[in-house]
């Protein structure tokens, strides 16, 4: 079983016009058109049986309408294997309303990102959404790291993100890119915490071998997400750079599903 946990979608009528200035910014190719169908065609081109999308508001105006537009994702396409989580913004004034409302309709959490959002994931703002979400057992994913697109400042650093963890003591969140895309030495140093997630998401061919390895032992297998960040690399060259490393097959099947399962409430 594969579940590919950090993927993006965007509207068809704004797909297109997305892609191009996303890869343009960033000066990398996209692997999707950007399509719900474009995720679903490269799921079952690469083997994936589940994706998560991480939808992400760039403006608080955004976060009802994205919310939305989720949930009727997640009616119609859950037994196609696509859930998506909600979308917060730290601007977001009712997000005690909207968060209530998201726990209710069934999400399992929400997608911040700090480099779109202008916010140090230790602002009081975010922390106040994380506080919330935290109360109500909804997961909290962080873009994590640089963003290759919004290079500086680096909103998510393993530091800003070290001062968020011992301010609040979260249980329910996880760092993108393997805890801080491009930092992967700040990361080991700073970020040893037996209670965060790391997805996996745009991490190879960038994270050394010895890098990725070390934090394993740091973390445990069963605090790892496999993570692709579709359209922006595919899940088959992610498990290509996992299966060349020196895993064994139990800590490759709790990357690789096992503990996507565990948050997503699902029974295998």
């Amino acid at each position: 079983m594969l579940i590919d946990f950090h993927t993006h979608t965007f509207p068809e009528r704004i797909a297109a016009s997305a892609i191009a200035e996303l890869s343009a910014r960033a000066q990398i190719p996209a692997y999707t058109d950007g399509t719900l169908q474009g995720l679903l065609d490269s799921m079952h081109r690469d083997g994936v049986d589940v994706s998560v999308i991480l939808p992400v508001a760039t403006n608080p105006a955004q976060v009802e309408k994205i919310n939305r537009r989720a949930l009727e994702t997640n009616s119609s396409s859950k037994d196609l294997g696509i859930i998506s989580f909600g979308a917060m913004h730290p601007d977001y004034a009712d997000y005690k309303k909207e968060l209530k409302w998201l726990k209710e309709n069934g999400f399992r959490g929400i997608k911040l990102h700090p480099d779109y959002q202008r916010h140090f994931v230790d602002d009081r703002e975010t922390l106040n959404i994380l506080a919330e979400a935290e109360s109500l057992g909804l997961y909290t994913t962080f873009h994590a790291g640089i963003d290759i697109g919004y290079p500086q400042p680096v909103h998510c650093d393993p530091a800003h993100a070290r001062n968020m963890v011992d301010t609040l003591h979260p249980k329910h969140v996880i760092l993108a890119h393997t805890g801080g895309c491009d930092q992967w030495d700040e990361v080991i140093a700073l970020l040893d915490d037996p209670d965060l997630y790391f997805d996996i998401a745009f991490s190879f061919d960038r994270i050394s071998e010895e890098q990725f390895m070390r934090i394993v032992a740091q973390h445990g297998s069963e605090h790892l997400l496999f993570a692709s960040d579709s359209p922006w690399d595919t899940p088959a060259h992610t498990l290509q750079g996992l299966k060349k490393l020196p895993l064994t097959q139990e800590q490759l099947d709790d990357i690789c599903y096992k503990n996507a399962l565990h948050i997503l409430d699902i029974k295998n």
